[in-house]
């Protein structure tokens, strides 16, 4: 399937680093992981050696989930489970699959599954677009508008141009930035304790 739009990403290699309040990434993990959920185990300094920047992303990911509210009818779709879905293939993809697939949201376990199309993403509480597929990324976007599906991608300019959440940065600097006007288009609510830790980008498309 050729891309009906110019890729407008930036691949992860070419990020800039991120200014300002940007957190660290063990700073970040620690803020959304510890500090605002206390009890989830969390990656801290004291390790030997620095952690994975897959695995802290994806540990990100999971614990972001947790101040996300879906409409219950696409839980009640998904039989209670929390869908994720991973269209295409990179490190981070392998990562949400490794780390989240064992892992509960709220009490609700997690379910990760590989799209292998565009139109295999609809129905799931999360999409998460690979490496591989984002010159697809306008197309996700466009399939998914108005569905309560939160889209993620690890590139810099996503929620810029459609998206609703994306990690920007190198390590040790990762951080994440939130549309939230786009999610609450969608039906979903975030939590101010989230929002208060991210770079909200506003909507402009």
């Amino acid at each position: 399937m050729s891309p009906r739009h110019p890729n407008p990403f930036s691949p992860p290699s070419s990020r800039r680093r991120p200014t300002g309040r940007a957190p660290a990434c063990i700073l970040a993990c620690a803020l959304v992981a510890g500090v605002l959920a206390p009890g989830i185990a969390t990656v801290t300094a004291a390790r030997a050696d620095p952690p994975d920047p897959n695995s802290v992303k994806a540990e990100m990911l999971g614990n972001m989930a947790k101040f996300v509210q879906w409409p219950d009818a696409i839980m009640s779709q998904n039989h209670g489970q929390l869908v994720v879905a991973v269209l295409g293939e990179d490190d981070l993809a392998a990562a949400i699959a490794s780390v989240l697939s064992t892992r509960s949201v709220n009490g609700k376990p997690v379910f990760v599954r590989f799209a292998r199309r565009v139109q295999d993403v609809r129905g799931c509480q999360i999409v998460y677009i690979a490496g591989s597929e984002l010159s697809h990324a306008p197309e996700v976007v466009d399939a998914l508008r108005g569905s309560p599906t939160l889209t993620l991608a690890d590139a810099d300019g996503f929620v810029v141009h459609g998206g609703m959440v994306d990690f920007t940065g190198a390590a040790p600097n990762f951080r994440f930035e939130i549309c939230q006007e786009r999610a609450e288009q969608a039906g979903l609510r975030i939590s101010s304790r989230l929002l208060a830790i991210a770079h909200v980008v506003p909507a402009v498309n």
